[in-house]
């Protein structure tokens, strides 16, 4: 049987991981920010400030390799202007509930794959200066995942008492 722990990284393969996602994910957010900025400004508003924890973090990652002396990503810069519109989709905003309810359901599962993502990426950590590093981002990954989830749940609460209301 294959553990986890047979799949230890070099550091720096670590830390191009954890750039990569988080640029993903700063990218994601920034969109999503766009997408409910017309329907939802408060959605807009959360969508946009994860997506400053996703730069924070990115930027702590330079630093530990900074101080490592390992060379991640030079061009971080560019990863974070990585285009975030969805090409399949007919609308670029939220027109409509059903539409916020799709995203929001997408937001969530992205953020528990991202959760898993960088639990998987510390359990496999052999490189004790990324230690702390990676456990602060599982913490932060699984808040924000328990987030959306509130925010998914209390969104769809609030239009069904709107709908009766009218």
């Amino acid at each position: 049987m294959v553990t986890s722990k047979e799949y230890n990284f070099l550091p720096q393969e670590q830390l191009n991981l954890a750039c990569l996602q988080e640029a993903k994910e700063l990218n994601r957010y920034r969109g999503l920010s766009l997408s409910f900025l017309p329907f939802d400004s408060s959605i807009s508003r959360l969508m946009n400030a994860i997506g400053m924890e996703c730069d924070h973090r990115l930027h702590s990652l330079q630093a530990v390799a900074s101080q490592m002396r390992l060379d991640v990503f030079a061009n971080v810069s560019q990863l974070k202007e990585t285009p975030f519109f969805n090409k399949n989709s007919q609308h670029f905003f939220v027109v409509d509930e059903n539409m916020g309810r799709q995203l929001l359901v997408n937001a969530e599962e992205a953020a528990e794959a991202t959760y898993i993502f960088f639990s998987w990426l510390l359990e496999t950590n052999a490189t004790p200066e990324l230690h702390q590093l990676l456990t602060t981002f599982v913490t932060q990954k699984n808040s924000e995942y328990r987030v959306l989830q509130e925010c998914r749940e209390q969104w769809k609460v609030g239009f069904s008492e709107l709908s009766f209301a009218s």
